[in-house]
């Protein structure tokens, strides 16, 4: 017994360890593959995401800007008509002021009188002056822009309209309108197209009341 052959446990378990690092060396390299792999389809997964991000904020933030600019527009179309509004009711208080020379504010618009500012003027002369200055208003650096008006005896073209604007009854019976025009930006100025303009004409009709 002594004699015979004994096995080293010292020899068998470097054995075991051999064949066991021989076992998972090949599975530790293959774990290594994959995880890189991996990170690398994330990382291009993340860049695809972030570019489609940016995609969408550069779209939101060109609407917000033509909604803006949209919105800007309109504002400054509600104060054209607001202001064209004023100055007809305006008129209608001028002429209310000189009733009997109404026929004053009909027709050719007149120049000014001198004499209103210094020796004094007669009713008609007053009634004119007033018409100029209004004009004045209406047509300066403050009033609407390419603006003008008609003031006349109708009952019939009462749109407010190219054709209206340039047309009058003018019968007796008929009340006195004042008609207002003026340029403002078409809200179609970015369409393609023959009809594609940057600035488009607007009108207004206002009856003068008790007139």
């Amino acid at each position: 017994m002594n004699g015979g052959w004994m096995p080293m446990l010292g020899s068998r378990a470097r054995g075991s360890r051999q064949q066991n690092a021989a076992v998972e060396k090949p599975a530790h390299r293959s774990f290594v593959r994959s995880a890189r792999g991996a990170h690398a389809r994330v990382a291009g997964f993340t860049l695809i995401e972030v570019m489609v991000a940016l995609i969408v904020l550069v779209l939101g933030v060109l609407g917000a800007a033509a909604m803006t600019l949209s919105a800007i527009r309109d504002s400054k179309q509600s104060a054209l008509r607001s202001q064209a509004s004023a100055l007809a009711y305006e008129l209608s208080d001028l002429m209310r002021a000189n009733f009997g020379n109404e026929g004053v504010f009909i027709g050719v618009a007149p120049g000014s009188v001198a004499a209103c500012w210094s020796a004094g003027c007669t009713p008609a002369e007053m009634a004119q002056n007033d018409y100029y200055e209004w004009r004045a208003k209406l047509t300066g650096s403050d009033g609407l822009p390419g603006g003008n008006a008609v003031i006349c005896r109708d009952a019939t073209n009462l749109a407010s309209d190219a054709v209206s604007y340039g047309t009058c009854d003018n019968l007796p019976a008929s009340p006195l309108v004042v008609k207002l025009k003026w340029d403002e930006k078409s809200n179609n100025a970015r369409d393609a197209g023959a009809l594609a303009t940057a600035v488009t004409t607007a009108y207004l009709v206002v009856p003068i009341q008790p007139y």
